[in-house]
């Protein structure tokens, strides 16, 4: 028998046993839907039908496939909306040159979204027409070889003019004489990072600037970025799994990946570590001040996203916990002249504020408090925490707002702007879901702490007696959301403050 009537003997026999499989089993339903492969494992094996076989799940809503044409079509339709924007608007068009603005323009909602269309249809179509085998293999390849060209580029100061000015050019062996490093090694970390555009060749022998390399050389705090990124972040994420096999409830913040990377495993957590070496700390201080400058993150949503003006029609008094030198509260302040701050953070950070002139000096005072003790400010109206609840677990979470319930009034309110992840999975634009989910790992990684989805805030306010959860908001565009809790036990807690105490 030759081998293609074999194989067609093969598919009539599967067809055929497919088929008495499905009868035999919707022959033995009961009058209950069975819909998860536990229930399937203890239902009666169908008559002559092994059960691995038989296979029932709970049904998933499958997203349409789109075609790779239609993708294609959507990135043409799409990147010509944004062409014409840019045209009519006259920005500079995208390019890699040396000489082209370093961030986009802000966009309309309408040409923001076909920009995110654009980027999401072509990653997808990429992804796609690479196969999933070719592209875990090269995904899993790229971290590590990513992670030692960037430390490169970062560790030499490579991008910089102390290496060569952005407009010129130079040599291999002249960039090589000015880092320090051997001419074969500039070479080959140097073309590596030109597959990820920065720097390029002009000739085998001459390298010049292009519009990424001039990001690192002028933005240094992107270049804090990248070397947190690259001396703290990747060594830590390396240790992640063995730190949770030896820890599994990953709550404490001294047995995280970050501390079996640095060798402080229940010694003491990333902030006390950084507190001993200025330079790290400086640099993470750089990398923090990147990322809350990038998109998604500016404070104008904030400002959008929450009643200030109701707050500024009773006067209101904001307590900004964490709130380091207090560019939210200046912030606020600007807009709403009737809100009061008191802008609270360790003493080191308030000791380096800048201090303020008036009118914003007798509305913004600062002080030394650490959010882990009693609060000392009674009877404010808003408790505001921003960037701060993500870098603990829900032990330590639960912890900082016990320590304010002996300063509660009845009525005054939690605000937490952090991200809020969202249940389940693609409910984001592309771009968002990897960098809230990257987030949230690195969270892990650095500090066993969490971003947390609205349930899991409501949960942790429910853990803590007195406190009534109020919802999260967020406004389009924002990748950070405000949640919100009341107090609904007596003022300064009554007897619920003596038992936190």
């Amino acid at each position: 028998m030759d081998p293609l009537t074999k194989l067609r003997k093969r598919l009539s026999l599967v067809t055929r046993r497919n088929s008495t499989a499905t009868k035999n089993l919707a022959g033995k339903r009961q009058s209950r839907a069975i819909s998860t492969t536990s229930e399937v494992a203890s239902a009666q094996p169908a008559t002559n039908i092994p059960t691995q076989e038989v296979r029932v799940t709970t049904p998933t809503t499958v997203p349409p496939r789109a075609s790779l044409i239609d993708l294609a079509k959507t990135i043409t339709e799409e990147t010509e909306k944004l062409e014409r924007y840019m045209k009519e608007s006259g920005s500079a068009a995208p390019s890699f040159d040396v000489d082209v603005p370093l961030a986009f323009p802000n966009l309309p909602e309408e040409i923001k979204k076909a920009r995110e269309n654009v980027v999401r249809a072509t990653k997808e179509l990429g992804d796609l027409v690479t196969g999933p085998k070719e592209s875990i293999r090269w995904m899993a390849w790229n971290v590590s070889s990513i992670d030692q060209a960037m430390g490169f580029v970062t560790f030499t100061d490579l991008p910089s003019t102390k290496a060569f000015p952005i407009h010129e050019t130079a040599t291999y062996a002249e960039i090589a004489e000015k880092v320090g490093l051997d001419e074969v090694n500039v070479r080959r970390f140097m073309r590596h990072a030109m597959t990820n555009r920065i720097f390029r060749e002009v000739n085998p022998d001459v390298v010049a600037h292009t519009a990424a390399s001039r990001v690192l050389a002028e933005d240094d705090a992107m270049g804090d970025w990248v070397g947190f990124t690259t001396d703290d972040i990747f060594p830590a994420a390396s240790k992640v799994i063995s730190a949770l096999t030896e820890h599994p409830s990953a709550s404490e913040p001294t047995q995280a990946g970050f501390q079996a990377a640095n060798g402080t495993t229940n010694i003491e957590p990333m902030f006390v570590t950084f507190g001993k070496d200025p330079l790290r700390a400086k640099r993470m201080g750089g990398a923090m001040t990147s990322l809350t400058g990038g998109e998604g993150y500016e404070i104008s949503y904030l400002l959008k996203n929450y009643n200030w003006a109701s707050l500024n029609e009773h006067h209101a008094t904001i307590v900004d916990l964490g709130g380091s030198h207090g560019f939210v509260c200046r912030a606020l302040a600007e807009h709403y002249p009737n809100l009061k701050f008191i802008v609270q953070d360790l003493q080191k950070t308030i000791d380096s504020a800048p201090k303020l002139k008036e009118p914003l000096a007798s509305r913004i005072k600062y002080q030394s408090h650490d959010f882990f003790t009693t609060q000392p400010v009674k009877d404010a109206d808003v408790y505001f925490f921003r960037w701060i609840f993500h870098n603990h677990s829900d032990k330590y979470a639960a912890k900082i707002l016990k320590s304010l319930i002996p300063a509660m009034k009845k009525g005054a309110k939690v605000l937490i702007n952090d991200h809020c992840l969202r249940d389940g999975f693609g409910k984001e634009t592309f771009w968002d879901e990897k960098i809230i989910r990257t987030m949230d790992l690195v969270m892990l990684t650095l500090l066993n702490a969490t971003e947390r989805s609205e349930g899991q805030y409501e949960k942790l306010f429910e853990s803590v007696e007195g406190f009534r959860f109020g919802g999260v908001r967020r406004v389009e565009g924002c990748r950070m959301s405000v949640v919100e809790a009341v107090w609904d036990g007596e003022d300064y807690g009554g007897e619920i403050a003596k038992v936190t105490e």
